[in-house]
This record gives structure tokens, sequence and C-alpha cells, in this order.
């Protein structure tokens, strides 16, 4: 890094932090700062949504995926589109309509106020989890790229994040989203154009010798992808399995949620939803194909640095800090904290609406005025980014040297801590039988169950010998909802008021003008 790199870098970083205290201003209450007054067009919203899913993770464990394995498991993004009309006009529109501030809300309603709290918390653990290998990925990139230790690239990230975000709020949020956006998506422009630029047949050539070398889709037999064998990275069935996961998870996801409801009105929802899942899949193949551009670097243009470039992870650190040139490793640098910060903003802000709504204003302290609980709302945020720098740390600790490619320390992570929230939620809209008392019976069996798997199966086993991490994120909701049903058949039924709140409630004739009445609002109709 050299005078212009660095310039660059403060350039951007001051930037974004003006523009985020400048919008900020507005804060007047807490349906301002965690819902952004409800006034926001589809457009930024669907930036933004689309932002938060693509960190320093994305740029890290895409390319790094299609440098060691090819580009398979980038068809999961099919699972999106193929759920997208069921997610956003059944479940989606039944969200939105009831006017929450989290998804919790919906869950005191449906069971009581311990399942509330409790996804409330393990939601919080969830994102703790997910901040903490964002700031992990960045740490890894940043020490090659940068030379500073990952401690050191975590706790200045965190704490530089936490500050924007505090002054912010959610309009804030996504607006800097949008301007993080532009610089991220150049930066993996940036990549794609060098490599090119030096390719004789360009694009082309890229792909033809990658496909020689078994680097973009093989749906062959041979592949595996059509076994049935547990021990396969990635399985054309545990992807098909996805696919009613994804017509609920992205509705029941406080993040998500929580931005489709700042939008003034349904129609903007549709606009905004739609053009994010339209999106994910084309831009994904870009940072795949970003990752072939670098295996064509260094096993075509330059095979005598293959060397340094021992799988995906790695070199792309590599080729980031020796290849590039000064001021276009600035700019690289800068989309990469464009995009963790993307998804850090976002995480913290959610994270804090579900302390502040779900714990601290129901139970710790209520009753107090708009302007004590926006005041809590940004201390709130502050606390919650520092911990989270803290998480990152401990991913270092945990992760390191334990040989697992940066998209299976994603995809375990925080595939299995969601997996036991997106249970609960299956069972809660789609079963009329499920109570709370059978909720907390199939956690106290399918918490333990999932972590001696994990462990046993997993991360205590050779890479060669391991489950496949795919399976180790479908096995828990799987067994989650199997077991809640079954226990809630021991344990009574639910009353007429909380089956009203499961979503065949909402087709369901002849049960009354009070049940037809609520139905019709929760559907919107």
């Amino acid at each position: 890094m050299n005078f212009i790199d660095y310039s660059i870098l403060i350039i951007y970083l001051v930037f974004t932090l003006g523009l985020g205290a400048w919008i900020g201003r507005r804060q007047g209450n807490t349906e301002d700062y965690f819902l952004a007054g409800r006034r926001m067009k589809w457009w930024p919203v669907a930036i933004s949504l689309f932002a938060s899913l693509f960190s320093a993770i994305s740029y890290i464990a895409m390319p790094g995926e299609a440098y060691n394995h090819g580009c398979n498991l980038a068809l999961g993004g099919l699972t999106g589109l193929i759920a997208l009309p069921v997610m956003l006009f059944i479940f989606l529109k039944f969200f939105y309509n009831m006017r929450l501030f989290t998804i919790n809300e919906y869950l005191e309603k449906r069971f009581d106020s311990s399942i509330r709290l409790l996804v409330g918390a393990l939601y919080m653990i969830l994102r703790f989890a997910y901040l903490g290998v964002m700031f992990y990925a960045t740490g890894l990139l940043l020490e090659g790229a940068l030379g500073w230790p990952p401690w050191m690239s975590i706790l200045l990230i965190g704490v530089f994040t936490t500050i924007y975000t505090y002054l912010g709020g959610m309009e804030a949020i996504i607006w800097t989203d949008v301007a993080q956006f532009m610089v991220m998506m150049g930066g993996v422009a940036m990549i794609i154009g060098f490599v090119v630029w030096q390719m004789p047949g360009g694009i082309a050539e890229i792909w033809e010798f990658a496909a020689a070398n078994s680097r973009t889709f093989d749906l062959s037999i041979s592949s595996g992808v059509w076994s049935w064998d547990l021990a396969q990275r990635i399985s054309f069935w545990m992807i098909l399995l996805s696919v009613p996961f994804a017509m609920i998870t992205p509705a029941t996801d406080q993040g998500n949620l929580q931005r489709c409801m700042t939008c003034r009105n349904f129609k903007e929802v549709v606009r905004a939803v739609s053009a994010s899942t339209l999106a994910n899949l084309p831009i994904c193949l870009l940072f795949y194909f970003a990752g072939l551009c670098i295996f064509a670097y260094f096993k075509s243009i330059h095979p005598e640095l293959d060397d340094a470039a021992r799988d995906g992870d790695t070199a792309f650190v590599y080729f980031v800090s020796n290849v590039l040139p000064g001021g276009l490793r600035g700019l690289l640098v800068a989309g990469i904290l464009a995009a963790v910060m993307s998804s850090v903003d976002s995480v913290i802000n959610s994270i804090a609406a579900v302390f502040i709504k779900d714990l601290y204003q129901r139970k710790l302290v209520p009753d107090r005025d708009e302007k004590h609980y926006i005041k809590a709302s940004g201390l709130a945020s502050l606390a919650i980014g520092l911990a989270a720098s803290l998480v990152g740390l401990v991913v270092l600790l945990i992760f390191t040297d334990r040989d697992i490619p940066l998209v299976e320390v994603t995809n375990v992570s925080l595939g299995i801590l969601g997996a036991f929230s997106t249970g609960i939620f299956i069972t809660a809209l789609l079963t009329r039988r499920t109570n709370a008392t059978g909720i907390w019976i199939a956690l106290a069996i399918c918490v333990p169950v999932t972590l001696a798997v994990t462990i046993f199966g997993y991360l205590l086993k050779p890479r060669e010998e391991r489950i496949g991490f795919l399976f180790l994120i479908t096995l828990p909701v799987f067994l989650e909802i199997a077991v809640a049903y079954a226990a809630s058949f021991f344990v009574g039924r639910n009353s007429e008021e909380s089956q009203r709140y499961v979503i065949w409630s909402r087709w369901r004739k002849n049960r009354g003008r009070k049940i037809h009445k609520h139905a019709n609002y929760c559907s919107g109709g």
C-alpha cells in the first residue's frame, strides 16, 4: 500500500462517516431510527437489501470457492428465484400488514412472550456470530493487503462502523449502502478487467481455461452433485431441500423485514424485494467469475506464482497485495470495506431494534417517552458494535489453522445458528398443533444433537471425512420441526386466538366473522 492507496481509503471512510451523520440528523423517534419513518422508496431499499448480503465474505469466499472447486455452489442462488412469489406475496405480505417493529412480535401472538424473548436472543446470538465471521474474513484479507494483523483490522473496522451506525439510524444505513454498493461493485469489476486485459482471448479464454480445469459448472454424475452421500460438499438434493426454507426465511429475518418495513407501502416492497432477488444470481456469478479470473492469472498467465496461491482464499489475498498496482489496490480495499460496512451497519441496527423493542422497552424499562428510547437505541448500537468486534476476535481464534474454507466457515457458523429460528417460524406459520411447550422441548433435544454432530462429524474430522456442510444446515431444521410437532400432541393444544396467526387461517372459511375479519387484516384485505 502506498500513499495513493491510503489516500483513497481515508477519503472513502471520511465520506461514509459524513454521509451517515448528515442523513441521521432527522432522528426524532424510534420509528425514524429503526424504520426510517416508513417513508423510503423501493430502489434504495432494493440496493440496501442486496448490499447487506455481500460483505468481505463475498469478496473472498465466492471467488475462493470458484478458484478451489468451481461454480456449482452458485446454483444455490436459484432457490431464491423459485421461492420469490410465495415468500413475497404470502409470507412477507402477511408480516408487512401487521406493521411490526420486530418479527418476534408475531411469535408472541402465535405462542407467548417466552418464545418471543427466546427467538430474540437466538437472533442476537446469530447476528453476533455473523458479524464475527465478517470481521474475521476482513481481517484475513487486510492482513495480506495492508500487512496489518487480523486483530487490528477487526477492531478498527468494528469501531469505525459502529460510530457511523450510531449517528445515522436506518435511513442513513440505507443511503450509505447505496454508495457502498457502487464502490463494492467497482472493486470486483476492476479485478475482472485487470485480468481480462492481460488474457489474449479475453473473457472467452478465461472461461475456456477454467472449464478445461473443471472450475466452471459440472453437473455430471461423476461430479457427485447427484449423490446422496452426506459427505458430499454440494448436493443437488440438499439445494432442492432449501427451497421451502427460502420461501419463509427472508420474510422472517429481522434485517430483511426491517428494511421492508421502511417502505411507504407494500407496492414499494414488491419492487424492492423483486429487484434485489432478481439481481442476486447474476451478481453472484460475477463474483464467481472474478475467482475464475484469479485462477487463470495464477495458472495460465503467471504460473511461476502458483506456489504463492495455495488455495482460493490465499490466492485472492496475494492478488490484492502483490499483483494489483498502486491506486487500484486502494480502490479494491475500499470496495472490501464498503462490502463489510454495508452488512455490519444494518446488522448492528437490527440487533439494537430487537434488544430495545423486545426486551428493553417491554421488560427492563417500560413506559418511558420516545426521547429516552431513541437515546437508548443509539447507546445500544454502540455497545453492540463494540461487542461484535470482540466476537470477531473469538472467531479468529476458533478457525485459525482449522483448514476450513471461508465459504464453509460462513455456512456452518451462520447456517446452524439460523436453523433453530427457522424451525420455530416454520412450525408457527404452518402448523396449528405446535405450541410454546413443544418448541422448548424441541430445542432441548435439537441443540445438543446438532452441536454433537457438528463437533464430532465436522470440526474434529479431517477435511475428506467431514459431513457435508449443507447437511449440517438442514439437519436442525427438520429435526426441530418434527420434535416440536410431536411433543405438542402430549402437552395440549393452542388457544383459538393463537391459531389465527397460522398462515393457513387466511384461507379457512366459515370460522366466524371475527376470525375472518382478522385474517383479512393480516393479509392486507
